[in-house]
């Protein structure tokens, strides 16, 4: 009885569009309340006190700021300028840019939908100056945004291990390989497509913002991914070391990540006024008739050019600053109500034997370990045209995780399983996020067509593009199926890691 009315009323509450915090633990209130005795108060009192309290749980915010410190630095046009040299000699070009500058960008942003956001508007105007299919463009930058869920660091790969009680270090490790398969499989389908049909992506060496400069260009346009690369490599070594846990490695992270965004937001300024004050102060002293004067003129005018420089670059960084952390206060707060929610349905199901009760029925119908994986796949793929991938996880966890337990099957692996379909919930039609983010995106860069008018988009341009992608998700998944070494092996090797 009290599974019918668990199922049913989150049901109701989802279709009625309830904000997933309030509908989850609404539904724990009213389970508590009418199938039990327990003291209701005490409980939600003590869940949040539990939840809150956790030391791992400040890797949330930290790593959410310093995702949001390097998305706002303005790293994102020289990053994909300097990974076009690498990749964009493959047939397929800038749309294997895309999926390069996406994975390294999510990787350290953790966000997808802010990284297919951000590298779309760098990448859509080079796109439509070189005549590429904006169909496939729009897929492969939504694609290669989800890597960042998978790609460690991932905050989702943190709420899983305090959720499921796993390792945060493993889960990072567990993701390296299968993040990596997934790049190259949609790396692989782009240039196969590319060269089946070459008009999807056309080759030209005209446009001067991609064209390929030789070895030495490779290697200087290098220098600008090296600081976020190195950010992402001391952050994980750290935590795959033993020598700090992952929220210590987080905290580490945001002082890199703050280091990188005031450099390169002041470069970025100085590069600009500083260079026209310099101009400026150089017309000054060559104008006719102010020979005499000209030396202390300049010298004043350079002083005034200064004193704006200095007060561009702190307003500029104190906008980034604060944009970064109203973005951080936001996502975290959004994710600690759910997640405060989860927990007290994770106890009332329990509490319940719920959860218990689900497993037995699964372990009784006598499924393979395939088969059980296969219903969960099609369970959460049908979930995510729906849901975000937040509420998914800490919504359907407590059911899920007590019946693979029973069946004996690894939660490390399906980990990263999970995470994968969670990636193409965020881009499933017509409710994945990072389909909004993108048309978003296609609707701010315009595109005029031979008359003069703008070209008409359509948010089904976006919905079609993203389904060669998602083909590529359900291969990776089904590789991990039949060779789960993949996510496992490396977790195996490395003993260094610490919660």
């Amino acid at each position: 009885m009290a599974i019918v009315v668990a199922f049913s009323l989150m049901t109701v509450f989802f279709l009625a569009g309830l904000y997933v915090a309030g509908a989850i633990g609404s539904l724990s209130l009213i389970m508590m309340k009418f199938f039990s005795d327990a003291p209701l108060w005490n409980i939600m009192a003590n869940r949040a006190w539990e939840t809150y309290t956790r030391f791992l749980l400040v890797a949330i915010p930290l790593f959410v700021l310093m995702g949001e410190l390097i998305l706002r630095s303005g790293v994102a046009d020289r990053m994909y300028k300097a990974l076009d040299r690498w990749v964009g000699p493959i047939p397929g070009g800038l749309l294997h840019t895309n999926i390069a500058s996406c994975a390294i960008f999510a990787a350290c942003s953790g966000s997808s939908i802010a990284t297919a956001a951000t590298i779309s508007r760098v990448a859509l105007p080079a796109f439509r100056a070189r005549g590429y299919n904006e169909r496939l463009v729009v897929g492969s930058l939504a694609a290669g945004g989800t890597l960042g869920i998978l790609i460690p660091p991932s905050v989702l790969l943190v709420l899983y291990g305090l959720s499921t009680g796993t390792s945060i270090g493993r889960l990072f490790l567990a993701g390296f390989f299968p993040g990596a398969l997934m790049a190259g499989t949609f790396m692989l389908m782009i240039a196969i497509a590319a060269i089946i049909w070459p008009g999807i992506a056309p080759r030209s060496s005209s446009d001067s913002y991609m064209t390929l400069k030789g070895w030495r260009d490779r290697i200087l346009g290098t220098l600008a991914v090296l600081p976020v690369a190195a950010l992402i490599f001391l952050v994980l070594g750290s935590i795959y070391g033993g020598w700090a846990t992952p929220t210590e490695a987080a905290a580490a992270g945001v002082s890199g990540a703050f280091v990188i965004a005031v450099i390169n937001q002041t470069y970025e300024i100085w590069l600009n006024l500083g260079a026209l004050a310099g101009r400026k102060a150089r017309l000054f002293v060559l104008l006719p008739g102010r020979l005499r004067e000209s030396a202390e003129r300049a010298a004043e005018q350079a002083q005034e050019y200064d004193k704006v420089l200095i007060k561009q670059i702190a307003l500029s960084n104190f906008r980034m600053l604060t944009e970064a952390f109203m973005g951080t206060i936001k996502t975290t707060g959004m994710i600690m109500f759910i997640l405060m929610a989860a927990a007290t349905l994770q106890f009332a199901f329990a509490y319940l034997h719920i959860s218990e009760d689900m497993a037995r029925w699964v372990v009784s119908l006598d499924l393979s370990s395939v088969q059980l994986i296969l219903i969960v796949v099609v369970f959460y793929l049908v979930l995510g045209t729906f849901m975000e991938s937040y509420s998914m996880m800490l919504t359907t966890l407590p059911l899920i995780v007590p019946t693979l337990t029973a069946s004996g099957i690894d939660l490390l692996w399906f980990g990263i399983i999970m995470i994968i379909l969670l990636e193409a919930a965020q881009i499933s039609p017509p409710q994945g996020l990072s389909l909004f983010a993108l048309h978003g995106a296609q609707m701010e860069t315009k595109e005029l067509l031979e008359d003069g008018t703008e070209k008409p988009k359509t948010i089904n341009d976006v919905y079609i593009g993203v389904l060669p992608f998602m083909g590529c998700m359900a291969i990776v998944i089904g590789i991990l199926m039949v060779f789960p070494e993949i996510a496992l092996w490396l977790p195996d090797q490395v003993k260094g890691a610490r919660l």
